[in-house]
């Protein structure tokens, strides 16, 4: 019998990924839901159609992910901390009443950097509203403490989601520049793992088929780095060699939110994922480019 899955955010980048790598295993049923179908701030509607579908696995995609507006406008804070804190928590207690295992995506930016590597132990320190919201999903989710799975991601890369929402990654951006521009400034005082969205989509999967113990996970890319040596890797295998790359400061793009200096999530839990160079060709060498 196919086993139940709910995609919550299925048209986001990593939504649709996770669709596609459920779906064509054959062994699932999969039930992508976007906020289409599903306003998650609703209690009642989303109570009542999750209920009804029977899931043997949730997996939330939806997010406030607006770093800055979080920390400058009051509104978006509130917000911040209802879709990262309090639905995540509803959805595990749901979750809980079905029987049916549940998937978390937290952030890097529940750390404040200091340490600079962090494994699944450390103590969380967030230094921004958005990291406070994140940290609060996490609370909440381990307060119902049964069958649940945290995973903590950075940097996320790929193909952009299909809704109209959908951001591109840091990667894609960058290509989207190099196109018109001969000179691009990149901070190189913030390090932390890119992760690819097909690799994390493969990876979730895998947590969930080889029943890995409940808790927090970190499925992340292998080798750390800052933001301009990742571009400089991205232009060096898409053979973009007519822009030069300047590394700056942090503090040459002031911006609302804090971000910590390194946030380098140690994965020690789970087999390693490839290396972010690797991701890189492959994503490359798919999309075309």
């Amino acid at each position: 019998m196919k086993k139940k899955v709910l995609i919550l955010g299925a048209k986001g980048m990593l939504g649709k990924e996770l669709v596609k790598v459920f779906y064509r295993d054959g062994n699932y049923d999969v039930q992508a839901w976007d906020k289409e179908n599903l306003d998650l701030l609703n209690k009642r509607a989303v109570k009542d159609n999750i209920t009804l579908a029977k899931p043997d696995l949730i997996i939330n995609c939806v997010a406030f992910n607006d770093v800055d507006a979080a920390e400058k406008d009051e509104k978006a804070f509130i917000m911040a901390k209802e879709l990262n804190g309090e639905v995540p928590g509803f959805l595990a207690e749901l979750a809980k009443g079905l029987d049916a295992t549940f998937i978390q995506f937290v952030t890097d930016y529940i750390f404040d950097g200091e340490k600079g590597e962090y494994t699944e132990d450390d103590k969380t320190s967030p230094i921004s509203n958005y990291g406070i919201s994140k940290v609060l999903g996490e609370k909440n989710v381990k307060a119902v403490g049964e069958k649940f799975y945290l995973v903590r991601i950075s940097k996320l890369f790929g193909n952009p989601g299909i809704s109209d929402e959908a951001k591109k990654s840091f990667f894609s951006i960058m290509l989207e520049l190099a196109r018109d521009r001969n000179e691009l400034k990149v901070v190189d005082d913030e390090r932390s793992c890119f992760t690819y969205v097909v690799d994390l989509a493969e990876a979730t999967k895998k947590l969930f088929e080889k029943k890995y113990a409940y808790g927090i996970y970190h499925l992340v890319n292998e080798k750390p780095v800052t933001w301009y040596k990742g571009v400089l890797k991205l232009f060096e295998i898409a053979k973009i060699k007519n822009v030069k790359v300047f590394p700056v400061g942090a503090d040459e793009f002031p911006r609302p939110a804090k971000r910590a200096s390194s946030t380098v999530l140690v994965n020690t839990k789970f087999p390693k994922l490839r290396s972010y160079e690797e991701a890189i060709k492959e994503w490359l060498a798919e999309k075309g480019d």
